[in-house]
């Protein structure tokens, strides 16, 4: 469902984040049939390293469908882990953990 990237830039970790949004709109297929489904969406999301928050976001219903994202942090080491939890518009949660590899 995620998948994370690192990359070391001077005293900075880039990290990298692609998130397979389950929540995709079949709106043409709403249309043949006339059902009318209400779409689910990620509404925040937050990554944290050490108990130390290193992003958070709120998104609205116009997310797109594998959105990118990519952001700074100092003093994250090789040993850490970094974790990814998410709530979405519903509020079910989902949390992910990805060791640091450079």
């Amino acid at each position: 469902m995620i998948a994370m990237t690192f990359k070391r830039q001077n005293d900075y970790l880039e990290m990298t984040m692609s998130i397979d949004n389950p929540f995709r709109d079949d709106s043409a297929v709403q249309a043949h049939s006339g059902k009318v489904n209400y779409r689910n969406f990620i509404q925040e999301l937050s990554v944290t390293c050490n108990e130390r928050v290193l992003f958070s976001a709120q998104f609205n219903p116009g997310m797109a469908s594998r959105p990118n994202l990519v952001f700074r942090a100092k003093h994250i080491l090789k040993k850490d882990t970094i974790k990814v939890e998410w709530l979405d518009n519903s509020g079910k949660t989902a949390i992910e953990a990805f060791p640091v590899t450079i």
